[in-house]
């Protein structure tokens, strides 16, 4: 059942990074009149989920790259970041906003769970609340050194600001790529020390939570062993969801087999993922599917009776509309969960890392299953011949199964040197003036430290493609 958030009561207790430039000292004090119990922890807790906010992902990864053209009933909504426009002062201040909103909201919560009252029968519950601060605080640093990190291969690389503690006046300095992991990995430690074993629920922190974290870190980072052991103990416990249930799964969340941890999208603060791409009962899309993304998936089911073609698009009587309906309407509101980590997303990771360490039959085994899974009929995979051929193939099946869900510019960045190839749509994606490519050495696929947190931190250091 969805949770029912106590909005009022975070909204007036959380404050931005942003906001922290304006207040006064004695705003720390907000703490020892705020929280009492466990009861106000929890609520602070559920808070933590409200502000995550999955949606400007989907800006960056999806209508940025080729999966997204202009829509039908376009009304210039989206036009930047389809022309693949990208500054200091557009398109590079709203994860960063929101992911350190989301950190000072963790920040609070723990250093709160210092000084409220636990009853004896409650330690249990408590431990569990403050685990999952810290690993959403790790969450969103993670995400944070994935789109402003320097280089996350590099450990000497420029990281990000690790915002650990609740403060009104200090200026944080950048970590090294190393630093930052440390403390994601830290934090992660931290709350799987302090997590209940037994907690399944999948709108919270979990230990899968945890490991499929993990497994994101050492992937970005070139842990390709790191990847293999995480995404393991993942495969082992969450099946890939057979056609069915994978329709099910994005039709109203009625099915969670394959699913690790989805943001709980609730009505009345709802995300409203499909709002990123179309107008909310009033019309068309304004953001379309990609003609060459629609190819792709459309023959897939012709060839293969592939299911992602009827899951991702809508049937319309205007033929250039490719809607995007992975997550449909319930009852005429639109609040289907984000699906953050899913098993087949574990299978590609562990796909990747194997062919990375030269692994080609494991590697090709693992793209297979999840086809498999998506197909009327199963095959047998052949190993791959060579790393290029083999990560060719795998950024093809993450581009189908992922699609919509915030990894293809993260993806093609990773695979832009291997391949020699940035992003480059399809003319038809190109109409109306859009770029039709972005090159492999673009400044682009490292966005620039927003210009709100260099005009109020001195200490920040701008990437140096932006400088």
């Amino acid at each position: 059942m969805k949770r029912i958030f106590i909005t009022f009561f975070i909204a007036t207790l959380f404050l931005s990074c942003e906001d922290q430039l304006d207040r006064a000292p004695v705003d720390v004090l907000i703490n020892s009149t705020a929280f009492e119990n466990v009861d106000d922890i929890e609520a602070a807790v559920n808070g933590v989920y409200t502000s995550y906010n999955p949606n400007n992902v989907l800006d960056i990864n999806e209508i940025f790259t080729d999966n997204c053209r202009l829509g039908f009933d376009t009304g210039g909504q989206k036009l930047n970041i389809l022309n693949q426009i990208v500054n200091t002062l557009t398109n590079s201040r709203d994860i960063w906003v929101s992911r350190y909103f989301t950190a000072n909201n963790c920040n609070r919560v723990i250093e709160a769970g210092e000084i409220v009252t636990v009853g004896s029968n409650e330690q249990n519950k408590f431990d569990n609340l403050i685990a999952e601060a810290y690993a959403m605080r790790a969450l969103v640093h993670y995400d944070l050194l994935l789109y402003y990190g320097e280089d996350t291969t590099n450990p000497s690389a420029l990281g990000v600001p690790y915002q650990d503690f609740v403060s009104s006046t200090e200026a944080p300095t950048r970590l090294s790529t190393q630093e930052t992991v440390d403390k994601i990995k830290a934090d992660l430690d931290t709350a799987s020390s302090l997590l209940d074993d037994s907690i399944t629920a999948k709108d919270r922190v979990s230990e899968s939570f945890i490991t499929f974290l993990r497994a994101r870190l050492a992937l970005i980072t070139e842990d390709w062993n790191g990847v293999i052991t995480n995404t393991n103990n993942i495969i082992n416990n969450f099946p890939l969801a057979n056609q069915s249930q994978y329709q099910l799964m994005f039709l109203g969340d009625q099915d969670q087999t394959e699913v690790v941890y989805a943001y709980d999208n609730v009505n009345g603060f709802n995300r409203n993922v499909a709002g990123e791409f179309i107008f909310t009962g009033t019309g068309g899309n304004f953001i379309g599917m990609a003609d060459g993304l629609f190819d792709l998936l459309e023959a897939e089911s012709i060839n293969n009776n592939d299911i992602r073609f009827e899951v991702n698009t809508r049937d319309s009587d205007l033929p250039e509309e490719n809607t995007i309906n992975k997550y449909p309407a319930i009852s005429g509101t639109y609040i289907n969960d984000f699906k953050v980590f899913r098993a087949s997303e574990a299978y590609l990771m562990r796909a990747e890392a194997n062919a990375r360490l030269g692994n080609f039959g494991a590697a090709a085994n693992d793209v297979q299953a999840v086809r498999n899974a998506r197909r009327a009929t199963e095959d047998t995979a052949e190993a791959y011949s060579n790393l290029t051929t083999a990560i060719e193939d795998i950024a093809f099946e993450r581009r189908l199964e992922l699609c919509f869900e915030g990894h293809r510019y993260i993806d093609l960045k990773r695979y832009r040197t291997i391949l020699d190839e940035g992003i480059e749509r399809d003319p038809r994606d190109c109409e109306g003036n859009i770029p039709c490519s972005l090159s492999v050495n673009d400044r682009k696929w490292v966005l620039p430290i927003p210009q709100t947190e260099l005009n109020g931190n001195p200490n920040i250091v701008q990437n140096p493609q932006w400088q």
